[in-house]
Order: structure tokens, then sequence, then C-alpha cells
């Protein structure tokens, strides 16, 4: 039984670090399409829409990745969903900080638990 648990706990810290990684290079990418500026007049840094799809889109493939992963090392689901939550609590965070709108709040939710639950059924350990 503690080899099953330190199983689940090492994928969980891997696949968070996949998930993590994952969603950096969604962002350095949506950053290269679309950077932000400064907006002198305010102080605010305006962050362009584009730049905002390439984030939500990379919480999508770092939870199924990440989770993907976690899943088939540790052979069970739990893993799997401990990265969403790493994820969907990253992105709260994120979206707190930088005072955002409900529905990207909303998204950060979203969007991890559908990947999570897709990339369960895509390790085919559904019925766990």
């Amino acid at each position: 039984m503690t080899r099953t648990i330190l199983r689940s706990a090492i994928s969980a810290v891997v696949g968070i670090a996949v998930a993590f990684g994952l969603i950096w290079l969604a962002q350095y990418a949506g950053s290269e399409i679309a950077p932000a500026e400064y907006d002198p007049a305010t102080g605010e840094i305006l962050i362009p829409i584009a730049s905002t799809i390439a984030l939500i889109i990379g919480w999508f493939i770092a939870t199924f990745g990440g989770g993907w992963l976690a899943m088939r090392a540790s052979g069970g689901t739990g893993a799997g969903w401990v990265v969403a939550g790493a994820v969907i609590g990253a992105a709260l965070y994120s979206a707190i900080d930088f005072a955002d709108t409900w529905w990207i709040m909303a998204l950060g939710v979203a969007v991890p638990l559908a990947a999570a639950w897709l990339a369960q059924r895509a390790v085919g350990t559904a019925a766990d």
C-alpha cells in the first residue's frame, strides 16, 4: 500500500511539473503572438485577447498532458485529478491577482476539469 501511495504522489508531482511547463510554453507563445502593451495614461498593462486565448488553451493542454501522464504512471486516476486541482488553483490565483473578469475565473475552473475528465477517458480508467 505504501508503494502505491508513493507512486501516486510521485506521479502527481511529475504531472504538475509537466503541466506548469506546458502552461509556461502557452503563455510564452501567447506573448509572442500578441504582446502586452503598457498604457502610460492609466498605468495599466493591456493584455490582448489572443494572449488570453493562448493561456486558456494552455490550461487545457497542460491539464490534459500532465493529468494523462500522472494517471498512466500511477495506474489510477487520483494523481491526474491532483494535477487538475493544481492547475485550477494556479489559474484562480492568477485571475484574482490580475483582477480578471468572472468569465476567466469560470474558465479557469471549467477548462481544467474538462481536460482532466478527457484525460481520464483517454487513459481508459474511467471505471476507477
